[in-house]
């Protein structure tokens, strides 16, 4: 060989050398650490090493998104973020994570497609979350966790909103022995400008149906039935009743009624009155709260014979007083089960 023929080689040898590059330069954006710790964990999980690690990123809509997931990749919905997020794994690249982490080595073969199981989710996700954890506390992904798993593409469309969303793209060759697959892994992270109206609207949306629910409720009908007195009798007397019998109330239960809801509960305490020549109740207590007015034992003063107070009881006002007509020196109460509807 000639000294001529050697010129260029050693010209190369004797060129400088670029400049390295800084150690601690990392691109900027989120995930920026993603191709380191994602090789710790793929080396933590399966006899795997990521190598030619590169990470990509880019901006796009839900339909450029959607476009790029491959039909048979491994999906999943990330938790954590104020907008739904996704992981996804492509199909030779999580075939290639299962089988080191199942079989403990690579088959020199890839073996055929196939979509991801609920154990291939488990097993992944184990890699995933291990890979945001170790983005460090600084980066807003790594308190991101799997999520559920998307088992059918067709559904990311009604799961994801119609955002803006940010794409970090791992591409990297994992290598176990001699075998080497090629893998890509990629974030989909909502915009943070976009994910706060989301976030925003979706509380104002809340807000607005916790608002309408109630309403609605309130306005919903109830229904309160008017008791004035309830009694006791055998079985064999309530089924000997008929038009002509009678029940008979204690006198004490003359003025006093009981508003009751359909469950039975009694809701407050009156007493029979009329109004503008109405028949009307009173509400004179609560249930658990005030004790009602005192009852009367016989008629109204000026009405006709008045019985005396209970000790504990306090006069009552001559406009507190039912307008019903006297019912002084009545014995107990009968009711009559006429026909007569009259």
């Amino acid at each position: 060989m000639s000294v001529h023929d050697r010129d260029p080689v050693l010209r190369r040898k004797l060129a400088p050398r670029p400049p390295p590059a800084e150690e601690g330069a990392v691109p900027a954006g989120p995930a920026a650490l993603l191709a380191r710790s994602f090789g710790r964990a793929i080396a933590a999980a399966a006899p795997l090493v990521a190598e030619e690690a590169e990470t990509h990123r880019k901006t796009a809509s839900l339909a450029e998104l959607l476009d790029t997931i491959d039909p048979e990749a491994f999906v999943t919905l990330l938790a954590g973020a104020d907008a739904p997020a996704l992981a996804l794994m492509d199909q030779e690249g999580f075939g290639a994570v299962i089988e080191a982490m199942t079989m403990g080595r690579l088959a020199t073969r890839p073996a055929g497609p196939r979509r991801p199981t609920p154990t291939d989710a488990a097993l992944l996700a184990e890699v995933i979350d291990s890979t945001l954890a170790g983005l460090g506390t600084e980066d807003p992904l790594s308190g991101l966790r799997c999520g559920r798993p998307v088992p059918d593409h067709r559904l990311l469309p009604v799961m994801l909103e119609d955002i803006g969303y940010d794409l970090v793209a791992l591409t990297a060759i994992v290598v176990s022995g001699s075998v080497t697959r090629p893998l890509r892994l990629m974030l989909a992270v909502p915009r943070p400008d976009e994910a706060e109206v989301i976030a925003a609207s979706g509380e104002e949306a809340v807000r607005d149906w916790s608002e309408a629910l109630n309403a609605a409720v309130m306005r919903s009908p109830a229904s309160l039935r008017a008791e004035l007195g309830r009694v006791t009798l055998p079985l064999a007397e309530v089924l000997a009743l008929g038009p002509g019998s009678r029940l008979t109330l204690p006198l004490s239960n003359l003025e006093e009624v009981q508003l009751v809801a359909l469950d039975g509960a009694v809701q407050a305490i009156g007493r029979l009155g009329q109004t503008r020549g109405m028949r009307a109740v009173r509400l004179t207590g609560w249930p658990g709260g005030l004790p009602p007015s005192p009852m009367l034992d016989a008629a109204p003063p000026g009405r006709g014979v008045a019985a005396p107070l209970a000790p504990d009881a306090e006069p009552q006002e001559e406009d507190a007083m039912p307008d019903f007509p006297c019912l002084a020196a009545m014995a107990p109460m009968s009711l009559d089960l006429s026909l007569d509807e009259g």
